[in-house]
């Protein structure tokens, strides 16, 4: 009898370990009107933060000077949220923006550490001293997780939330209504 309870007490723990160790969860992007301010966790999500961007400022910093040649890209851009001890929050699962940013006139030589990084300034998530109780550094990074991190296509305001081009190193288009297609989706961190 003390085997069968034992084994029981077990079942549940092999059915979690059976589990792929990747199972991809939709989440429902922002819908609500643009907007830059963080006085809670969730609005430091990367499609709450688009009132921080406007058609002609200035986006392309780090990774200006790249070479080579150019056609437009869209990128999946992950983010993370950390407390203040550096252990990630949100059930320590990163967040997926499919499509989230457009690169029109994107030469082959960018860097994507470098590109992510120019999107963290742009939507103000680099400030420790703006962020909410709770919530500490911010990593934004060019990654699809499970999928490629970046396709090259036609930048569309319809599709791309945010479409920057290279060349001028402005903001081109800032487009909420895309955040309604825009597929969203978190992955546990390994």
């Amino acid at each position: 009898m003390r085997k069968i309870l034992q084994l029981l007490l077990w079942l549940p723990l092999a059915a979690c370990l059976a589990m792929p160790a990747r199972a991809m969860e939709a989440v429902k992007p922002y819908q609500g009107p643009l907007k830059c301010a963080a006085a809670g966790k969730d609005d430091m999500w990367l499609d709450q933060r688009l009132g921080c961007l406007k058609p002609g400022s200035r986006f392309i910093v780090n990774a200006a000077g790249a070479l080579g040649e150019a056609q437009d890209m869209a990128y999946v851009v992950n983010e993370a949220l950390y407390d203040n001890n550096f252990y990630l929050i949100n059930d320590r699962k990163v967040r997926y923006f499919q499509s989230f940013l457009c690169v029109r006139n994107h030469p082959r030589g960018v860097r994507p550490l470098l590109l992510s990084g120019d999107l963290a300034n742009a939507l103000e998530l680099s400030n420790l001293d703006r962020k909410p109780s709770g919530v500490g550094p911010t990593s934004v990074n060019i990654s699809g997780g499970d999928r490629v991190g970046g396709v090259a296509t036609t930048c569309d305001p319809a599709r791309h939330p945010l479409i920057v081009d290279y060349r001028s190193g402005k903001v081109e288009s800032v487009n909420p209504l895309a955040l309604q297609t825009l597929q969203v989706y978190e992955l546990p961190y390994n």
